[in-house]
């Protein structure tokens, strides 16, 4: 198979992705300052924060603040500052994690047929999808951006980094542990064990910083509002955008509840078992990786327990690195064409609804990103289970490539009887 190079010229690519992010943040940063933002998100958190400081009750607002009281915490050092240095610094976090996280992957070769000369592009593929949650001060860059760090820990079999890299997303929205789960599937010894350690050691971890009275109601109060939130039952406007949505908004088949729990479930159990599966086939590392990227991001928006549009970022990581990857070795043109419209639909819907242009509020539109990460699922799992697209390690260069070529035929014909 053959490398055929999309963007040439990969510094310029580079230099003109910094120079957009670093224009949309101060964009942003201008925006907040004179108070036309929608940082709605950002202040629920600084609310939040405030109300840690004070021994106030954190979870009035059913659609505020829902997170864990270690987030709140978290927050109460912002809630400090003036509002302007609390955001520019919460906006540069998200940033720094987000890109950091990316990198990270590059940089272990995770997807193989990727290499730094595509980083650029792939920069700017992602900054529209960020764009929405950026503006709000949403949590999800920080919590993909963590998952990045996290699965490109366990490349390198750096396990206490990757560990702390689930750990601390599981704390904001509880879903990421489901990537966690995934890891502890391919390395249950060194990987199970340092999960449960760290996750008790951070719940424990608000008694520090708070009156354990407190901290102990306010993690019964987390608790009974997140099990008695049935979002199932929200306002066509707040119903969680996934398969849920598809099926009974949409496709208006009578699914019950209950059992579209047993296959939010069962999915996951069966992408545990795949990855599985992957390992007993004796898998390179990478590609059981990409299994758990990949189909777990897909799993959290499509099948995750709160899904909103601005949870798709969370999905956008491994859709940019699903379309680049795509033009860069040979695919067939249905598979290409099939990513392809997934970042599409993913686009018009981030800069329609969730970003500057239009605000569509049609339930057509809604239905967009649930089909976008469909699409997306189809082509992973032919790349994945297409052994053609893994037989070798692409090469940097066309000499290496040329060497690693004849070195696989002369495998080959040794092999023949």
């Amino acid at each position: 198979m053959n490398i055929r190079p999309v963007f040439k010229k990969p510094a310029f690519w580079t230099v003109t992705a910094w120079i957009s992010w670093a224009v949309a943040l101060l964009v942003l940063v201008v925006r907040f300052c004179t108070g036309c933002h929608r940082a709605y998100a950002f202040n629920d958190y600084m609310l939040a924060g405030s109300h840690w400081i004070h021994g106030e009750y954190l979870y009035a607002n059913w659609r505020g603040f829902i997170y864990s009281p270690i987030t709140a915490a978290f927050f109460a050092p912002f809630a400090c500052l003036p509002p302007a240095v609390a955001y520019i610094l919460w906006l540069l976090l998200n940033v720094a994690v987000l890109l950091g996280g990316l990198a990270a992957l590059l940089n272990t070769k995770f997807v193989s047929v990727i290499n730094r000369a595509y980083s650029g592009i792939i920069y700017l593929l992602l900054l529209p999808f960020a764009l929405g949650n950026l503006d709000v001060g949403q949590a999800n860059p920080l919590v993909i951006g963590l998952l990045m760090f996290s699965v490109a820990a366990v490349r390198v079999e750096r396990w206490n980094t990757a560990v702390l890299c689930v750990a601390i997303p599981t704390f904001f929205k509880i879903y990421p542990l489901a990537i966690g789960m995934l890891i502890c599937t391919i390395a249950p010894r060194r990987f199970g064990w340092r999960l449960v350690i760290a996750l008790v050691l951070m719940g424990a971890a608000p008694f520090l910083f708070q009156h354990w009275s407190y901290v102990s109601d306010q993690y019964y109060a987390w608790v009974t509002t997140r099990t008695s939130d049935d979002r199932l039952n929200y306002p066509i406007n707040y119903v969680p955008l996934d398969l849920w949505f598809l099926l009974h908004c949409v496709g208006h088949l009578p699914i019950l509840p209950w059992f579209y729990t047993l296959i939010q479930l069962g999915t996951g159990a069966g992408l545990a078992l795949f990855c599985i599966w992957g390992k007993w086939r004796h898998w390179r590392t990478e590609r059981v990786l990409s299994a758990l990227f990949f189909l777990g991001s897909i799993w959290m928006v499509l099948c995750g327990p709160a899904t909103e549009s601005q949870t798709y970022l969370l999905l956008a990581p491994a859709l940019v690195l699903g379309l680049v990857q795509s033009f860069g070795r040979w695919h067939p043109a249905w598979l290409r064409a099939l990513v392809c419209a997934a970042y599409a639909l993913q686009f018009v819907n981030h800069n329609t609804r969730t970003s500057y242009l239009f605000h569509l509020k049609a339930q057509w539109i809604f239905s967009a990103q649930p089909i976008s990460a469909l699409l997306l699922l189809g082509n992973c799992f032919y790349w994945l289970l297409s052994d053609s697209f893994w037989l070798e390690r692409p090469a940097l260069s066309s000499a290496v490539q040329k060497s690693s070529s004849s070195s696989a035929i002369r495998r080959s014909i040794k092999s023949t009887p």
